[in-house]
């Protein structure tokens, strides 16, 4: 890329430092804007501050090479790759139906961290080649989720139910219309005659998810059926 070919540039000066942590804070930004939109733990400001800091870390350990002897040039950027670890783990939770969320924020940390190590670095080109393909991967990778989800044969159920009756009926209504129901999980409430439950259903038509969700709400005793997604 043009950008590598820049003398200004490859040189360590402050051109190329203010260049480089400036291309970080906006790479950093687009990739935080996308998880902003929608609503993620880690977003704008979370995101900026993780490419920045990357690259500023990874400038300062070609500062302390240059001036000093016997430094590697690649220990802190090793160590961010790394340490960028706890933020990315608190960003993951299990709900209360089970299910893992977080895991692509805190990938995309980890990749943001990367974007920022390469751009201190003065890899100005893979720094925005990556940054370009990560968002267009968030972007267009959920929208392709989505399709796929609406052909899939598994259905992902969370459902509240106040009678023991709603398991064996749902155990019924599995066998009778030919669908495997798989990894039921039953927990109930302390102190409450309350109920939950997890399960999948293996159906054989797609096309009729929300119909097989209205009959699952109306076998007994059940309160709440919710596919999950």
């Amino acid at each position: 890329m043009f950008l590598e070919h820049l003398e200004v540039l490859q040189q360590f000066n402050i051109v190329s430092v203010v260049v480089r942590l400036t291309m970080a804070l906006l790479l950093g930004a687009l990739l935080g804007l996308e998880r902003e939109q929608k609503q993620r733990p880690a977003g704008l400001r979370t995101y900026t501050l993780v490419c920045v800091g990357s690259a500023l870390a990874s400038i300062t350990n070609l500062y302390m090479y240059q001036m000093y002897t016997g430094v590697d040039p690649s220990r802190i950027p090793a160590q961010i790759i790394s340490g960028i670890g706890f933020l990315g783990a608190g960003t993951i939770m299990v709900t209360r139906v089970y299910r893992v969320k977080g895991l692509t924020t805190a990938a995309g940390l980890w990749c943001c961290a990367a974007i920022g190590i390469a751009l201190g670095a003065g890899f100005y080109s893979g720094a925005l080649i990556s940054g370009l393909m990560i968002v267009i991967s968030l972007r267009l990778f959920a929208f392709v989720d989505k399709r796929f989800l609406k052909y899939s044969r598994y259905m992902y159920f969370y459902a509240e139910y106040s009678s023991k009756d709603f398991i064996s009926d749902l155990i019924v209504y599995s066998r009778n219309n030919n669908y495997q129901l798989l990894d039921l999980e039953i927990t109930r409430e302390s102190n409450s005659n309350s109920f939950f439950a997890t399960f999948q259903l293996k159906i054989n038509n797609p096309g009729i998810r929300l119909a097989i969700q209205s009959d699952i709400q109306n076998l007994s005793g059940c309160t709440l059926a919710e596919e999950l997604k």
